[in-house]
């Protein structure tokens, strides 16, 4: 173990000496044996509570406490920061290759520990850790939060992941082709640096708005999303220069948006959106939903004050037309309505006679108070359930 004290020494004035797994590893060569043991204990425990290999967590530690360091080398190309970065992941890489085994032979001859006593293990694992595998993986993704999740929620000004993100694809949306190509052709322009703009999907509840953007999410290995709840808005510069120097594509993404008008959320947005002196950075666009054309409620004072009426709807509007797409998804008409539910039942290998489907599929839509794809969608959720237990349909 005399080689781990002396990288232990290296790793004294680097941006990794405080991580409780690297100072366990060093801890492991005290002279003292309840220290020595404690350490080695707490290893296992770490890497036991978050299921990772020893290379799998040494290769995380070196991307995520050393990103800032390497953001500046990607700017300056500085030989010198290349040497410090170099030395340190390959004192980590060494860190790495530690055993469990090796470590019980050593406390067994160090402190004459009978074979009795039975040491947990962990394993090392195969992450490759050089210099060349850490730097190419912070140029594609920045940090593994962002490798390993496609979504995001912020909140109290925080990032997390969400990790239970619907995982629903554009083979899964129906009909609505030419609104969902308009904004799949958005976020090509969006993902290969070419002229794209912030996009407004309007429509009527349950066609697919929310749905389209989260399948064109998962459709794009280099997009990521962020979901900002309107009472956070005016973090928006925040969320900017937290996602700036990240090497993805991020919509930032507001759902069923709407504003009363006086509030400051609303302000703030709209000068947020166009003519503010600080400009969204290149990897961000605004992707943003509503139930209402001009997002702003009006009041009952604007409607029945006439001087007022008419500057008031032109200033509500021009939130709207603010964004650079805007995309309307309407309610379909029963065939349409029908077709995709039918579409929905033939992915899912549901045999129901024709005739009988459209009956209760119709009979549905009555109760449910209205045809979209959400009620084609719950109806053969509905439809599937029933047909495996083996109940009787028409209770639908």
């Amino acid at each position: 173990m005399q080689d781990l004290k002396l990288m232990r020494e290296i790793l004294v004035n680097s941006g990794y000496k405080n991580d409780e797994l690297i100072k366990s590893i060093c801890g492991i060569v005290s002279e003292n044996r309840e220290t020595a043991i404690g350490s080695y204990s707490h290893i296992c425990e770490l890497l036991s509570l978050s299921e990772m290999t020893l290379s799998e967590y040494i290769f995380r530690l070196a991307v995520n406490k050393g990103r800032d360091i390497f953001g500046r080398y990607f700017r300056t190309n500085s030989e010198i920061l290349f040497t410090n970065i170099g030395r340190d992941i390959k004192v980590l890489s060494e860190f790495s290759s530690i055993s469990a085994e090796n470590i019980v032979s050593y406390f067994r001859d160090k402190f004459g520990i009978v074979n009795d006593i039975i040491f947990p293990i962990f394993q090392n694992g195969h992450s490759e850790i050089t210099v060349e595998t850490v730097l190419d993986f912070c140029r594609k993704y920045g940090a593994t939060v962002y490798a390993e999740n496609k979504a995001f929620m912020y909140e109290n000004g925080e990032l997390s992941p969400i990790y239970d993100f619907d995982r629903i694809s554009v083979d899964d949306l129906k009909n609505y082709e030419v609104q969902r190509n308009a904004v799949i052709e958005n976020t090509l322009c969006f993902i290969q640096n070419k002229k794209y703009s912030n996009t407004l999907l309007y429509g009527d509840r349950g066609t697919g708005k929310s749905s389209t953007v989260k399948a064109i999410v998962n459709k794009y290995d280099a997009l990521r999303i962020v979901l900002v709840p309107r009472e956070e808005l005016t973090d928006l510069y925040r969320i900017f220069d937290i996602l700036r120097d990240i090497p993805l594509k991020f919509i930032i993404f507001l759902d069923d948006l709407s504003f009363a008008g006086d509030e400051k959320e609303y302000s703030f947005f709209k000068q947020a959106l166009e003519g503010s002196v600080r400009v969204m950075p290149d990897n961000c666009v605004i992707y943003a939903t509503t139930n209402r054309r001009h997002i702003v409620k009006e009041t009952s004072s604007e409607r029945s004050d006439e001087h007022s009426s008419s500057d008031a709807r032109d200033e509500k509007a021009s939130l709207a037309d603010r964004f650079g797409l805007f995309v309307t998804f309407l309610m379909p008409d029963k065939k349409t309505y029908l077709d995709i539910a039918k579409q929905i039942a033939a992915d899912r290998k549901l045999h129901i006679p024709e005739d009988r489907f459209e009956i209760l599929a119709e009979r549905f839509a009555i109760r449910k108070a209205g045809r979209s794809p959400r009620t084609a969608r719950q109806l053969v959720d509905k439809l599937e359930a029933y047909s495996d237990l083996g109940l009787d349909l028409d209770k639908i």
